[in-house]
């Protein structure tokens, strides 16, 4: 199993672990893995919900731009790349 290091832990945060550690009857590094866990599933949650979220605003745009072909796409670009370049 992986090994992991920590240095320079701020002395307030440390002492906030160990007594989130003594409050749960774990050991500082159970607890340190359980936070861990927590934080990063919750992370994960976060950016998996986000991108849900923005799927479906993408799909109810869908209907607003029904009939444009790729070919009215490709022209609104270069008339755009064309206003840049004067």
């Amino acid at each position: 199993m992986p090994t992991l290091q920590i240095r320079d832990v701020p002395q307030e945060l440390y002492d906030k672990l160990v007594e989130s550690a003594e409050i749960n009857r774990r050991s500082l590094t159970q607890q340190a893995i359980v936070l861990l866990e927590e934080a990063t599933e919750t992370d994960l949650n976060i950016k998996k919900q986000r991108k849900m979220e923005a799927l479906e605003r993408i799909k109810a745009l869908r209907p607003h731009f029904s009939g444009i072909s790729t070919e009215d796409i490709v022209a609104s670009i270069r008339e755009d790349r064309d206003r840049l370049l004067l």
